[in-house]
């Protein structure tokens, strides 16, 4: 929508944010340190004041942000009242996500089904009214600061521990024993080669992702490889109510809808 100077603040918070990441695991981007059972190692002894202080770059950054634009007439002309789906209608559609819940829909996978510590973590399901762009902007910047405080809650909470389950059929052994011992070595070529081995039967599980519901249903035969696999991405429902919410509109009502939808065409490539 032009508002570019918005855009390099937020680039400045989650350049970062990927710095703090890479402290963790090494990587910035595609990380692989959550692991089937656990994680790959503990946390740097460094983590909690480093992240502290990228918790205030965020925060400044998100206020500073607003500050620009949340009252900026243009911007707000250009949300206000575009790109607006009902709350039948995002249902009938199978919306999920913020641009559900800014059509005033009371639904989050992490409070509709808890899974993981979120039974005990406080925080909000931020609500639109209009169901609009700016309701959906709104909806975004909330859940920012409400994963802000989902972080520190964590960050108090932790447990001290081991940070993985010791079950060889489905644990990666840690880098040290893979490099160091015959039997890591063994062990990990075993679960890459031949996979994890869950009992036959099928499952469906989703979590609450930044667009909304990401669920995979698994089908296993009992061997390492499942039989089938499909996921459920937030972002096909959401294009499929692409036509209706620009119904009506101007042709530059497609810029703000399709940026407040925020697509990812990975999800959408079948």
């Amino acid at each position: 929508l032009g508002a570019f100077t918005v855009f390099f603040y937020f680039i400045k918070a989650r350049e970062e944010i990927w710095k703090l990441i890479e402290t963790v695991c090494g990587a910035r981007l595609t990380t692989t340190y959550t692991r089937v059972g656990g994680v790959m190692a503990d946390l740097p002894e460094t983590f909690g004041p480093q992240l502290q202080q990228v918790m205030a770059t965020l925060r400044e950054s998100l206020e500073d942000g607003a500050g620009l634009i949340e009252k900026n007439r243009i911007f707000y002309d250009r949300m206000r009242g575009t790109g607006i789906i009902g709350p039948e209608d995002a249902i009938a559609l199978s919306f999920t996500g913020p641009v559900l819940r800014s059509a005033g829909v009371n639904f989050d996978v992490r409070r509709a089904n808890p899974y993981l510590v979120y039974d005990r973590l406080d925080f909000e399901v931020p609500l639109g009214e209009q169901g609009d762009n700016y309701d959906r902007y709104l909806v975004r910047m909330e859940e920012v600061r409400q994963s802000m405080r989902i972080i520190s809650q964590c960050m108090a909470q932790m447990p001290e521990g081991p940070v993985s389950i010791e079950d060889a059929r489905m644990t990666l052994p840690p880098k040290a024993e893979v490099y160091g011992t015959i039997e890591g070595l063994m062990n990990h070529f075993k679960i890459i080669i031949e996979g994890i081995k869950p009992p036959a039967g099928e499952a469906y599980y989703a979590v609450e992702g930044a667009n909304g519901e990401l669920g995979f249903y698994v089908v296993s035969d009992g061997t390492g490889h499942p039989y089938r696999c499909r996921v459920r991405p937030p972002c096909f429902a959401l294009m499929q109510g692409l036509s209706k919410m620009l119904r009506g509109g101007m042709v530059s009502d497609i810029v703000a809808t399709f940026g407040t939808i925020n697509m990812i065409a990975g999800e959408n490539d079948r």
